[in-house]
């Protein structure tokens, strides 16, 4: 891989809205993006117990580190134009960090509403 890989549910509405707004600002093509049922089926994500790879999305580091959720989401903006202000500011001002936990986990709770999840195979 040369690039990061952003896995999220692509079955999802709000998660779809999420990887169409990353990728509008990745500018300098830093990023793929994968579903998550690809992601499994390719065992891109064998590392995170099945139960908990639908829960958030996940970024993939090129030598293959996988960072979800909320602790992604610094990497993610280091990423993006202007970004690397952004995740330092997330790393040193105090409080940061937590805010940045209660938005996500917000934001989630439109993932956990939706259809995201895995489907029963027949």
């Amino acid at each position: 891989m040369e690039r990061y890989l952003l896995v999220y549910d692509a079955d999802c509405g709000p998660c779809s809205k999420f990887q169409h707004a990353v990728d509008w600002l990745d500018r300098y093509n830093h990023l793929d993006y994968i579903s998550l049922v690809r992601a499994d089926e390719l065992g891109l994500l064998n590392s995170i117990p099945r139960i908990q790879r639908h829960k958030s999305f996940h970024l993939i580091s090129p030598e293959g580190k996988i960072s979800s959720g909320a602790n992604a989401i610094p990497n993610l903006l280091s990423l993006l134009p202007l970004g690397s202000f952004t995740a330092t500011l997330v790393h040193v001002a105090p409080g940061a960090s937590g805010l940045m936990n209660f938005v996500y986990s917000t934001f989630s709770r439109l993932h956990d509403v939706g259809s995201c999840s895995y489907k029963a195979r027949h």
